[in-house]
């Protein structure tokens, strides 16, 4: 068997349906490519190679008895560790549980299994999902594939490497500010969130209820529709799932790369240059209202000092220097002005739905800054990473981060793209037609040189 590593999922998939290759056969080839890649890369915290093997060889079964499930039948794929996977060890990237083994699965997991998927182990993540980085304290950090102790943006760290360096087809992930499309933005993939509880996030460790998202990784858009076929379609607005008939209307967030690192604003302005010469109507955004939505954010994560509050205050030892402070501050912020602020959100909301309303999506850069050196992390970055990606949290919208060129020539940039609560479906239909124009087959085909 060829190489199939960086294969996209909906290839390998077809090729599974036709029996050209095995699910056993597949899963051994990323079995024995995590064994080598992932000492350097640290991308998954536990691998259940046995489990997997077994569920592929249970694939192969039903795939020769003419019992094909789909897309993800036999597909091996990966999750993060604070989605829990019954009997698999679920760290949440913290030394609050150390040896945590859950006995269900999450809602999700049960979903991707339903589904046929293959589920090779856990993947690393910033503590308690509570970052914008690879770093952790406990478990050790994830790093880009590519470049040597380059930032793989947090906190779903471990999936966006894994989908990146081709240890897995597809992985899941979490996101309460841009926890996945950051990582997705450093490290060249595809990251997307859906509209907020459209995927149920029973079974993952809270951070911010209010704000958090079960979404997931893949290398292309047509692989990410495969994952929200099987999770989350059931929740689509039906008319917004119509192909599209013409080239679409995007409303540009400028202030959101004008004010970015000058490679990544250039990467973008670019990609724009290419959808209005296919065709695309772009028009400026209304004022997204950034101040408010840094504000109300701010508020909203004293849920995370509420989650963590009881161990936070008689295990402090089991809590990095670095949360012990975030959490220590958000500790601060008074239930009146959170409950303030979770009414205030209800109109940031319908703000962002009428911004939204005239345009088929809403484009900007995915982040402020290329990722850092895990050695040199700027005070700033935290800021630089997630405003962009945040308001997309704050409004419940559907999100992707998607590749759309290089900066200096040699790291990703993501493109923000981003619809209407409830418009998933209508989303994938236009970043599908973005993907071919700025991404011609072959054109940018190649990720992380790991």
């Amino acid at each position: 068997m060829h190489s199939p590593h960086f294969e996209s999922l909906t290839s390998v998939a077809a090729r599974l349906k036709r029996r050209e290759i095995t699910s056993t056969a597949l899963t051994r080839a990323l079995l024995d490519r995590i064994e080598s890649v992932n000492p350097r890369l640290n991308a998954y915290l536990t691998v259940t190679a046995d489990e997997a093997l077994a569920a592929a060889r249970e694939a192969d079964a039903q795939c020769d008895a003419g019992n094909w499930r789909g897309m993800l039948h036999g597909i091996p794929v990966a999750v993060k560790d604070n989605i829990a996977v019954a009997g698999v060890r679920m760290t949440a990237g913290s030394a609050l549980w150390p040896d945590e083994t859950p006995a269900r699965d999450a809602d999700v997991v049960a979903r991707l299994r339903a589904a046929g998927a293959v589920l090779l182990g856990k993947t690393a993540m910033h503590e308690l999902a509570y970052g914008t980085t690879g770093l952790n304290a406990f478990f050790g950090d994830t790093v880009n594939p590519w470049g040597p102790r380059l930032d793989p943006g947090g906190s779903s760290s471990g999936s966006a490497v894994a989908v990146a360096a081709g240890l897995a087809f597809a992985a899941l992930g979490t996101d309460t500010a841009c926890s996945i499309r950051y990582p997705a933005h450093c490290c060249g993939v595809t990251g997307f969130k859906p509209t907020q509880h459209v995927v149920s996030a029973t079974g993952v460790v809270p951070l911010v209820p209010t704000l958090d998202h079960v979404g997931w990784f893949t290398r292309g858009i047509d692989d990410s529709k495969a994952l929200w076929n099987a999770l989350g379609a059931q929740g689509s607005n039906a008319a917004a799932d119509l192909p599209l008939e013409c080239a679409p209307r995007m409303g540009v967030l400028a202030s959101g790369f004008a004010n970015a690192e000058p490679d990544i604003a250039r990467a973008v302005e670019d990609a724009l240059v290419k959808l209005e010469r296919a065709g695309a109507t772009l028009v400026e955004c209304a004022d997204p209202q950034w101040d408010e939505a840094d504000e109300l954010t701010r508020l909203l994560f004293r849920e995370a000092w509420q989650s963590f509050a009881a161990p936070f205050n008689t295990q402090p030892e089991r809590f990095s220097a670095e949360l012990h402070a975030k959490l220590a501050r958000k500790a601060t912020i008074a239930e009146g002005e959170w409950r303030e602020a979770l009414q205030r959100r209800t109109r940031f909301i319908e703000h962002m739905e009428r911004i939204a309303g005239n345009v088929d999506v809403m484009v900007t850069a995915s982040a402020q800054t290329l990722p850092a050196s895990l050695d040199a992390i700027p005070p700033d970055y935290d800021q630089l990473a997630s405003r962009n990606a945040a308001l997309f949290n704050l409004s419940g919208q559907p999100s992707l981060s998607m590749r759309c060129g290089f900066a200096r020539g040699r790291w990703p940039v993501g493109l923000l793209v981003s619809a209407r609560r409830g418009h998933d479906a209508r989303l994938f239909a236009v970043a599908r037609w973005i993907e071919a124009q700025i991404a011609p087959r072959g054109a940018m085909s190649t990720y992380a040189p790991e």
